[in-house]
């Protein structure tokens, strides 16, 4: 055993290495030296006797014997590294680690988050706003807030809210206008498009009018709160997730133009690792999202 663990720094330094192909780059993830990593790759190849990179002049390439070694460390590290955060895990029990999007935190979560903190200060939570995939295996996020359809394989997810798109605008665009607005007023103003939630073709499919009347020309937008920020700023009217613009609509910043809307076949799940649903803090933060 303590000859083993006497090469558990040259095993680390040969999986990274691996990984990367690289020395230099090996040394930069593990904050040494790029000569403190070929030492240990010597010293490990010394020991087992074999080859284990053949060096090349724009980096490294494993050997077959490297191969097969890599197999095991790649799966012995990876465990150590889930067994590490399932650890921590456990010990910040009062904190949560939620992963959501920009647009989402911004628009639904952060202004409601004081009457969490007044009903619940003895749990922190930290938003981990990024609209990437949050990696449950190698990552220490405890919830992720995920629009979309099921799929997630492996993952317990629960519906917090249904989706649907609505026509809205900022007072200033509409003017003295009469509210609801006819289909082919609202087709009169500027349209702001949703690269993400393609609607307007929806929308107009329901009012019966041409497709042709929508101009796709102008400016779209992946970011919900920045779509919502220009409609805001009278730029154009936006179709727009109605959790997203409820507190604009509820503040006078925007005005619902009509009572049409676009149903979505996605909406808003939260997802967690199985079993962790039953963690008293985080059944606490489900139970307080579905009231917001």
């Amino acid at each position: 055993m303590n000859e083993n663990l006497r090469h558990l720094r040259a095993l680390q330094a040969f999986d990274e290495t691996a990984i990367h192909s690289s020395l230099t780059k090996a040394a930069d993830a593990l904050h040494v030296t790029h000569g403190a990593i070929s030492r240990q790759i010597k010293l490990l190849e010394l020991y087992l006797g074999v080859t284990l990179f053949h060096r090349r002049p724009k980096g490294v390439e494993l050997t077959k014997a490297g191969q097969r070694l890599h197999q095991s460390t790649r799966a012995a590290f990876s465990e150590l590294q889930s067994g590490v955060l399932d650890v921590k895990r456990l010990h910040h029990r009062q904190s949560i680690t939620v992963s959501l999007s920009t647009s989402l935190a911004l628009k639904w979560l952060v202004p409601s988050l004081s009457a969490f903190q007044r009903e619940h200060p003895g749990i922190a939570l930290l938003l981990d706003t990024n609209d990437a995939f949050a990696d449950f295996d190698a990552s220490e996020v405890d919830v992720a807030l995920r629009f979309g359809k099921p799929g997630w394989d492996g993952l317990y997810h629960e519906r917090l809210k249904r989706e649907e798109l609505i026509v809205v605008a900022a007072p200033l665009l509409v003017g003295k206008r009469p509210l609801p607005m006819r289909a082919q007023d609202i087709l009169g103003l500027p349209l702001l498009h949703d690269a993400f939630n393609v609607g307007w073709e929806n929308w107009v499919q329901q009012t019966g009018l041409s497709a042709d009347r929508i101009n796709a020309q102008n400016i779209k937008y992946v970011d919900s709160a920045v779509l919502l920020g220009a409609a805001i700023d009278g730029q154009g009217v936006a179709l727009a997730r109605h959790l997203l613009a409820e507190r604009d609509l509820n503040l006078g910043r925007l005005i619902r133009l009509d009572e049409s809307s676009v149903p979505l076949d996605r909406g808003l799940y939260f997802v967690c690792r199985p079993g962790d649903q039953e963690r008293v803090t985080v059944r606490i933060f489900k139970k307080w999202l579905k009231t917001i």
